[in-house]
């Protein structure tokens, strides 16, 4: 395996490594078919016509046409179990026909299908069409379901099924001519880094709806699976690639969210499409067949294309507001009601952890339109006591408050250690004064001032402690906010706003995998009391990790959003949700608003 990104992915955060590509004339997806379908499955014919099968009532195979993969003729009823049915009617269970696929091979088609109660079964056609008759070819395998047909370019014919067995059939596709065998994956652990199926044990590529595809010499089994991104019911595509049909695959990785069981055909122009049934709430076609172009990042690595919009909801759809590179990005209020803005920068190296040592600011007045401020800080001109523990400090995520009449910044080092500046002229863009050092450990701080004037320095994971008048250090010990289940609400970028009377504590978490295929959300949770106690953690901004939420001028709500994974819409750019809070039976139910 050459690509370097099977064998070592990089951080999800990069572009070029990316599951959804960001593009300014990108496109929701939509239904093609307004019918409830599952599993939808697509073949081309020698026709140049397409056809559409999926689970329906499970009583028949139920067969939908197009000259174009827009306009859909059908369903036309293609076999009945009823009436047709023979062995697979003798379980004493309850049958039902599942997960059929249609297959043009060696010169007819064929569909398979599995069996609700376990089994799977294959049907060939009579004549030329794809409506057959169909012969009934029996059964081939008496466990799985989800089966499939993947035809080498030697002409050998494989059955692929389930969670990703596959056999070689015989030549009169009869049946097996060898025991199945399960497709394992290459677990991997980095430091940091998690993938499911590693952490787990289980070396699959997932748990049902094996389609087998080759492309330049690689062959990709496809396998749906639950991943809890962003803590949903979504149930994603994910692949392992190999250069040979048995293996040993790659990992796995994500290639098409909300994707569920697909299938991939030749589209017009020879475009490669995966079709689809939208999985999970978060899906724009939920309970619907779709159809997505995809596309190659390189060898072995495949993925939607850029400008498909997979994800409903404000986050799905959202766009930059800026066009420079920034991550952690923190947005306040100054006294004249300039928004300003600050985040992790990627200057002067253009890499976010080599030497990023200084610290820039943007100004807006609508959160629209953005402008360099200026530079405030450089710990190579500026620092003092960082330049004594690392040789080359890079600054992280800082966050600026406006106090006591001047604006006071705070920030982390990588390796850990937080520190705080401050204007010595009363205007954001200083010159600043070093305050020192906050905390010898952790990262990500923020300060966060009370109505009753009462400042806190609150930073990591949720800990937390009351500053002194003079803002020269702690005046208590510090403690850790948790949910009342013992949970903390996220394990960085902790910060709290204070909004409709409640004191909102939020923080980023990885949900799924950790920097791999899963989510970087920001998460939160609610008290009436400042140090608690506070509601079990909910999501507030899928994909929004390390944002922080500010009340804008007309007392909305809102969020910074930069991308961090490789499903967000976009990454390392700054963005802004809107967000709603109202009461529900949990307590302030805080969510992005689609208005």
């Amino acid at each position: 395996m050459k690509s370097d990104f099977i064998m070592q992915p990089p951080h999800p955060e990069t572009e070029w490594s990316s599951c959804t590509g960001y593009s300014e004339s990108a496109v929701l997806i939509e239904r093609i078919l307004d019918v409830s379908l599952k599993d939808a499955s697509i073949c081309t014919g020698p026709d140049d016509m397409y056809y559409m099968t999926g689970t329906t009532d499970g009583s028949s195979l139920q067969v939908w046409t197009s000259a174009d993969l827009q306009s859909w003729t059908g369903p036309a009823e293609v076999w009945s179990l009823e009436q047709e049915g023979t062995w697979q009617k003798e379980s004493g269970g309850s049958s039902g026909i599942c997960a059929p696929e249609i297959h043009y091979v060696k010169g007819t088609f064929w569909i398979t299908y599995g069996l609700s109660q376990g089994g799977t079964g294959l049907l060939q056609s009579f004549s030329d069409s794809v409506m057959g008759p169909y012969q009934d070819m029996g059964k081939i395998t008496a466990d799985g379901q989800d089966a499939s047909l993947f035809e080498d370019e030697d002409g050998a014919v494989y059955w692929i099924y389930s969670n990703g067995k596959i056999a070689k059939m015989n030549r009169d596709m009869t049946g097996l001519e060898e025991t199945p065998r399960m497709v394992e994956v290459q677990p991997w652990k980095v430091a940091g880094r998690e993938d499911h199926p590693s952490y787990i044990g289980n070396l699959q590529v997932g748990s049902y709806g094996a389609f087998l595809y080759k492309r330049d010499g690689y062959y990709y089994m496809f396998c749906a699976d639950a991943l809890k991104r962003m803590g949903s019911d979504a149930v994603d595509t994910f692949v392992a690639v190999s250069q040979s049909i048995y293996g040993p695959y790659s990992r796995r990785y994500l290639a098409l969210p909300h994707g569920g069981q697909i299938s991939l055909f030749s589209g017009p122009d020879n475009q490669l499409y995966a079709s689809f049934t939208g999985c999970g709430s978060y899906s724009l076609v939920e309970h619907y067949p779709s159809i997505v172009p995809m596309s190659f990042g390189g060898p072995g690595f495949i993925r939607p294309i850029e400008g498909a919009v997979l994800e409903k909801g404000a986050v799905g759809s959202l766009k930059p507001v800026a066009d420079f590179l920034i991550r952690d990005p923190h947005i306040s209020t100054g006294p004249d009601e300039t928004y300003y803005l600050t985040g992790t920068s990627d200057k002067p190296h253009r890499n976010f952890w080599d030497r990023n040592n200084q610290l820039h600011l943007w100004s807006s007045i609508d959160l629209k339109e953005w402008n360099h401020v200026a530079k405030v800080w450089d710990l190579s001109e500026n620092g003092t006591w960082e330049n004594n523990i690392y040789e080359n400090p890079c600054l992280w995520a800082p966050e600026m408050i406006y106090l006591y009449g001047t604006f006071w910044i705070t920030y982390s080092l990588q390796g850990g250690g937080t520190g705080m500046i401050k204007s010595i002229s009363g205007h954001a863009e200083g010159p600043y004064i070093d305050m020192g050092r906050m905390t010898n450990t952790d990262i990500d701080s923020s300060l966060f001032q009370d109505e009753d004037g009462q400042v806190y320095f609150v930073w990591q994971d949720g800990k937390i402690a009351k500053m002194k008048k003079d803002m020269t250090g702690f005046a208590e010990d510090p403690c850790k906010l948790l949910s009342s289940d013992g949970q903390r609400v996220g394990y960085e970028g902790a910060f709290i706003v204070k909004y409709k009377g409640k004191y909102i504590l939020g923080a980023a978490e990885w949900n799924g995998d950790k920097r791999v295929d899963g989510t970087y959300d920001l998460m939160y949770a609610v008290a009436d009391d400042l140090y608690g106690p506070y509601t079990p953690r909910r999501l507030a901004v899928p994909h929004g990790g390390h944002g922080t939420m500010f009340i804008d001028h007309n007392g909305n709500l809102m969020s910074t959003f930069f991308g961090n994974d490789r499903t967000a819409p976009f990454r390392t750019r700054v963005g802004i949700v809107l967000l709603q809070a109202e009461e529900d039976g949990a307590g302030l139910c805080i969510a992005p608003c689609c208005e």
